[in-house]
């Protein structure tokens, strides 16, 4: 909050607008300039529209809107509106949770580049380690039980594993979401997916394995303060 506020000081900006879990912490003046609140979710369906059209990204009518932060919220956009459809307590807040008590480390970019050289299927238990014949209802490499296997305990392998419980559960409850309110499509965001390519992974691999197309923002992390700073002012200047 020292750095956020260090640097609006130094912009020295004639409006300020805020959001999040945190936009109450400014108070209710920053260098000399009212703080405007705007709702978290109403800020993400305004700002992240926005952010996928300069990343050239397509987006249909109806989609889901995915914000991974400390935890998960999905909202539905349809007809220009925006309704928040469910969510998660599985997110950025998590990953960093469990890497601290099985890697011995919170540090989020060092729990995201030992994903990325790990193996998962050495952590969890796949459904061919479970069917050994030929005939099996699902595909071999199918996850059957996150962390039941544990042939290894590498820490790559481990922070590949975290990556795939929490992307595995989100993108099925994405999917599930997307089914049930005619969605095609799942645009993912937020800055839990930042330099995070094994939960981006993930998420995709469940994207084609429930029929629908993913989508992420490079510059995601950013949904929300975009969504803000385009606030309607509450006056006209006199």
């Amino acid at each position: 909050m020292d750095a956020a506020r260090a640097q609006v000081t130094k912009l020295r900006p004639d409006r300020i607008v805020a959001t999040g879990d945190g936009a109450a912490r400014f108070g209710p003046e920053l260098a000399g300039v009212e703080v405007e609140q705007e709702g978290e979710f109403v800020a993400w369906a305004r700002g992240a529209p926005l952010l996928a059209a300069r990343e050239g990204i397509e987006l249909p009518d109806r989609y889901l809107l995915v914000s991974l932060g400390t935890g998960t919220s999905i909202l539905l956009m349809a007809e220009g509106h925006s309704q928040r459809v469910g969510g998660s307590a599985l997110g950025g807040g998590t990953l960093l949770g469990l890497g601290q008590l099985l890697l011995g480390t919170g540090d989020f970019e060092e729990i995201a580049a030992l994903a990325e050289r790990g193996d998962r299927r050495n952590v969890d238990l796949l459904v061919g380690d479970i069917y050994a014949g030929d005939e099996l209802p699902l595909s071999r490499d199918l996850n059957a039980s996150s962390f039941a296997k544990l042939a290894s305990r590498r820490p790559e392998d481990i922070a590949h594993a975290l990556a795939g419980l929490i992307g595995e559960n989100l993108g099925l409850i994405c999917g599930h979401l997307a089914q049930l309110h005619g969605a095609k499509s799942v645009l993912y965001c937020g800055s839990t997916l930042a330099g995070n390519p094994a939960l981006r992974g993930v998420l995709a691999s469940l994207g084609r394995m429930t029929s629908r197309s993913v989508a992420f923002l490079e510059r995601g992390g950013f949904g929300g303060a975009v969504g803000a700073a385009l606030k309607p002012a509450l006056h006209s200047p006199a």
